[in-house]
C-alpha cells in the first residue's frame, strides 16, 4: 500500500515543514496506554486483522476462529497451543494488520496508528517507526534496541551499530510512496536521516532528477551512489539557501527573477569569503553548476510534455542567464581556486625501486596466503588472499582502483578462454605468442562506461579462481555481485586502504607515492623514453582507459620537470647570447652547462685569433647542409642556400656541391654514398621512403647499430638527410609518371 510522500516522510523522518491541511501530520497520533484511578492497566488495546481489516480485542482468537484456511494462519496453527514458534508466528501476522492499517492511516492522513507498545503518553506519529523485520511500530529511540534482538531478524544479518543505519534500512522497507519508484526510493532509504534527506523527499523536482540520473546510468551500485550524491548535494543547496534567501523549493532556483539569490546561496554553501574572493568548496560550485543547468532543461522538458508554458518560458530564461552569468559570477573564481592550489604542490612520482619492492612482496604474500587457504582453510586467510590479489591485479595493470575493486564475479567467470586463432600467430613475433597465450584477458566497466581490459598471469588466475570457488564458505552473500567481496556484507574491500596498508609494509621509501593513480601516471610518463609511434600510444592510452587527447596533456613528464630540465636551456642560450649556436636542433639535442664561463666579445676574439695562429680549426661535420626536424613529418622546403640535390632512385648519390664558405672557416667537399652504404640503408630504411615518412633520431641510431660495418662513417643526421632525398626523388618520380 502506497501514501503521499510529504506525510511519509514527515511520519518517517520527522521533517519540521510545514504540512498542507490536507494531510496534517499532528492529526496522526498514537493514542497512550490507559490507567484506573488506582494506577491500574486498562487493557482495551485492540488489533487489526490482515484479511478483513477490522480492530479485535483477542486478534489470535479471531484468526484461529475466522481465517483457519489462510495458509499464514494454518501455518502458525499447526504448532502446539503456548509453543514460542506458534506465538512468533501469529504476533507476525498480528504486526502485518496493524502494519496494513497504519499506511492506510500515513495515506489519508488522520488516524490513529497501532504501536508495538503503547507509550506512557499520547505522542506524534513522526517520533515512530515500523521494524524491517516484523513490521511492528516502535519509537525511534528504542528501533534499534529492538533490531538488535528482533525474532523475527534472518541469521545471515550481522548486527551493525548506528541508530541513523538502522532508521535508514527500516525507511526502506515501509511502503514506497505513489509517485517514486522502488529502485529511487531504496537509492533515498539508504540516507541518513537528516533536515536535508527531508528535503529531498518532500521536493518533487528533486525526485524527478533523482529518477533521471538513475534512469540515464542504470541501476548498478556505483550509479545509484552516484545519484544518491547528486542529490544530497541540492538538497544542501536549498537547506543552505533558505538561512539567506527566501527559496524553498528547487523549482524556486529555476526563476530568472530569483538568480542573484540562487548566486547568493550557492556562494553560502560552497564558502564563499569576499575579502580573499576565494571558495571553501571550489569544486562543488561547479558541480552546483552543471547540476542546475540539468534541472532547467529537465523542467523544461516536463514543461514542454504537459504544455506549461510558464514553466517552459522560466526553465529556458533561466539557462539563457545561466550561460551569461554563471561564469562570471561562480565559475571563474572556483576555477581560479581550483588551479591557484595545485601551483606549488610538490609532485610525487613512485620511484622504480619502491615499484618493485611492492612487487616483490605481494608476489611473497600471494604464495603464503594460497598455501595457507588450500591446506589450512580460514577465512582470515581467505579475505587476506583477496586483498593481496586485489592490490596485485592494480599494480600489475596500473588500473584505476575502482575499476578492478568494484569489478563484478560475472566478469571473470564469463573470460574468454577460447585458444588463439591459428592466423593471428603470422602477424605476431616468437616472444608476442608466447605472451599470447601466457595471460588471461579479463573485460569489466571502466570510466563513462568504457570497456577496460584487465591481464591476469598464471598465478593471479589460479589465486583467483580458488577465491571464487570458496565464496560461499566463509560468509560471501549471494546477493554480493562482486569479485573481490566481503564476508557478511553486499560491499567490496576498499581498494585504497589495500594499496596503502601493503605500500608501509613492503619496504618501500616513499610509500606516500604508491597510489594508483600515481602509477598510471608514473608507466604513462616513462612510456615517453620508448619513443612510441602514435598507434602505438594510442593502443597505451587504451588500455589504461584514457583519452587519447587527455592522455598526451596530462600524462607526461611533470611541468616541474620539463621547465627545470628543459625549457631552462632556452632560457640560459637567451642569456648567454647563443641561441644561433643551436640553429636546427630541438630541446633534446641542446647541450648547454649551467657552469660554464661566458666569454665577452674582447675575450671571445683573442681566443679565436690564438686558434687562428696555431691553426686549430674545427672541422665541419660530414653533412654541412642542416638536417630536417626530428619530428615524424616532412620538414619545411629547404632554402635556396640548403637545396638539396635530388637522388636517383636506382643509383646511390654523388653530392659535389660545397657550401658557401663562411669567414674564417675551411670549406669540405661531400663524400659520396658508396654502393654498400646505400645498400646497407635500403635494407633497414626502405619503408619510410616507400611511405614518404622521415625517419626519426632513434630510427637512425637503430639502423646504425644494425650496419656498424658499412655505415661506420656515417652519422644518423646523414642517414635522416640522404633519406629525406630519396623520398623527394621518389614523389618526384611518381608525379612524372
Amino acid at each position: 500500500m502506497t501514501y503521499d510522500d510529504h506525510n511519509l516522510a514527515s511520519e518517517v523522518t520527522g521533517a519540521e515543514e510545514e504540512p498542507s491541511s490536507s494531510q496534517n501530520v499532528n492529526d496522526i497520533m498514537v493514542v497512550k496506554a490507559l490507567k484506573k484511578r488506582g494506577g491500574n492497566r486498562i487493557y482495551n488495546k485492540k488489533h487489526y486483522c490482515l484479511y478483513c481489516s477490522k480492530p479485535y480485542s483477542k486478534i489470535a482468537r479471531h484468526l484461529e476462529g475466522a481465517h483457519e484456511n489462510k495458509p499464514d494462519v494454518a501455518k502458525a496453527l499447526s504448532f502446539p497451543k503456548g509453543s514460542k514458534e506458534r506465538k512468533k508466528q501469529l504476533d507476525y501476522i498480528r504486526n502485518r494488520g496493524n502494519y496494513a492499517h497504519n499506511a492506510a492511516v500515513m495515506e489519508s492522513g488522520k488516524g490513529e496508528l497501532v504501536p508495538f507498545r503503547r507509550p506512557h503518553k499520547e505522542v506524534q506519529g513522526k517520533e515512530f517507526m515500523h521494524c524491517a523485520y516484523c513490521q511492528g511500530l516502535f519509537t525511534r529511540k528504542v528501533l534499534w534496541r529492538h533490531m538488535h534482538n528482533c525474532k523475527l531478524k534472518p541469521g545471515s544479518v550481522t548486527s551493525k551499530p548506528g541508530k541513523n543505519r538502522v532508521q535508514s534500512m527500516c525507511t526502506y522497507t515501509g511502503p514506497v510512496p505513489s509517485h517514486v519508484s522502488k529502485q529511487l526510493w531504496g537509492v533515498i532509504g539508504a540516507m541518513n536521516p537528516d533536515p536535508v534527506t527531508d528535503i529531498i523527499k518532500n521536493d518533487q523536482v528533486i525526485i524527478a532528477l533523482g529518477q533521471h540520473l538513475l534512469n540515464k546510468g542504470g541501476p548498478s551500485r556505483k550509479n545509484q551512489q552516484y545519484v544518491r550524491e547528486k542529490m544530497r548535494e541540492i538538497g544542501r543547496l536549498i537547506y543552505n539557501a533558505s538561512k539567506v534567501t527566501t527559496l524553498k523549493k528547487l523549482e524556486d532556483f529555476i526563476n530568472p527573477k530569483n538568480y542573484m539569490d540562487t548566486v547568493k546561496a550557492v556562494k553560502f554553501t560552497c564558502g564563499y569569503d569576499s575579502e580573499t574572493n576565494k571558495f571553501l568548496i571550489p569544486s562543488l560550485a561547479n558541480k552546483l553548476g552543471n547540476a542546475l543547468v540539468k534541472v532547467s532543461k529537465l523542467l523544461k522538458a516536463q514543461g514542454l510534455i504537459s504544455n506549461n508554458k510558464e514553466l517552459v518560458e522560466n526553465a529556458s530564461k533561466s539557462l539563457d542567464v545561466h550561460q551569461q552569468k554563471w561564469n562570471e559570477m561562480i565559475s571563474a573564481t572556483a576555477l581560479r581556486n581550483i588551479s591557484e592550489a595545485k601551483w606549488n604542490v610538490p609532485t610525487l612520482m613512485p620511484f622504480t625501486e619502491d615499484v618493485q619492492k611492492m612487487h616483490a612482496y605481494l608476489n611473497e604474500m600471494q604464495d603464503n596466503w594460497y598455501k595457507s587457504l588450500y591446506e589450512n582453510p580460514s577465512v582470515k586467510a581467505w579475505i587476506e588472499l583477496t586483498k593481496v590479489c586485489m592490490t596485485q591485479i592494480i599494480l600489475f595493470n596500473r588500473r584505476r582502483e575502482g575499476e578492478v575493486a568494484s569489478m563484478p564475479l560475472s566478469a571473470f567467470l564469463s573470460r574468454d578462454t577460447s585458444d588463439p586463432h591459428q592466423d593471428v600467430d603470422w602477424a605476431l613475433s616468437e616472444v608476442e605468442r608466447k605472451l599470447y597465450r601466457h595471460f588471461t584477458r579479463i573485460v569489466t566497466r571502466g570510466k563513462r562506461g568504457r570497456p577496460v581490459p584487465i591481464l591476469l598471469t598464471p598465478k593471479m588466475l589460479c589465486a583467483l579462481e580458488l577465491l571464487a570457488k570458496q565464496r560461499g564458505a566463509y560468509g560471501v552473500l549471494k546477493d554480493n555481485q562482486y569479485m573481490f567481496a566481503r564476508p557478511e556484507a553486499i560491499t567490496h574491500f576498499r581498494d585504497s586502504d589495500c594499496i596503502r596498508g601493503f605500500a608501509k609494509v613492503c619496504g618501500a621509501k616513499c610509500p606516500e607515492s604508491l597510489t594508483s593513480t600515481r602509477l598510471r601516471k608514473h608507466a604513462a610518463t616513462l612510456s615517453t623514453v620508448l619513443n612510441m609511434t602514435d598507434t602505438e600510444m594510442d593502443q597505451l592510452a587504451t588500455f589504461l582507459g584514457h583519452d587519447i587527447r587527455i592522455h598526451r596533456e596530462f600524462y607526461r613528464l611533470p611541468e616541474k620537470t620539463l621547465q627545470l630540465a628543459k625549457i631552462s636551456k632556452v632560457l640560459m642560450a637567451l642569456e648567454q647570447g647563443r641561441l644561433a649556436e643551436f640553429h636546427g636542433k630541438n630541446l633534446d639535442e641542446i647541450q648547454i652547462d649551467p657552469d660554464e664561463k661566458v666569454l665577452d666579445s674582447d675575450e671571445e676574439d683573442f681566443q679565436e685569433k690564438c686558434q687562428a695562429d696555431s691553426s686549430i680549426i674545427d672541422e665541419p661535420s660530414a653533412e654541412e647542409i642542416l638536417p630536417p626536424t626530428e619530428r615524424n613529418e616532412m620538414p619545411p622546403p629547404p632554402s635556396k642556400r640548403h637545396k638539396p640535390l635530388p637522388l636517383d632512385d636506382t643509383s646511390p648519390s654523388v653530392v659535389s656541391t660545397v657550401r658557401p664558405s663562411s669567414k674564417g672557416k675551411v670549406t669540405q667537399k661531400k663524400r659520396p654514398w658508396q654502393q654498400t652504404e646505400v645498400q646497407a640503408v635500403e635494407r633497414h630504411m626502405n619503408r619510410f621512403i616507400i611511405s614518404g615518412i622521415v625517419p626519426a633520431k632513434s630510427d637512425c641510431e637503430r639502423c646504425l647499430r644494425a650496419e656498424p660495418e658499412a655505415l661506420k662513417q656515417r652519422n644518423w643526421e646523414n642517414l635522416k638527410f640522404y633519406v629525406y632525398n630519396r623520398i623527394t626523388a621518389y614523389k618526384r618520380e611518381i608525379q612524372r609518371k
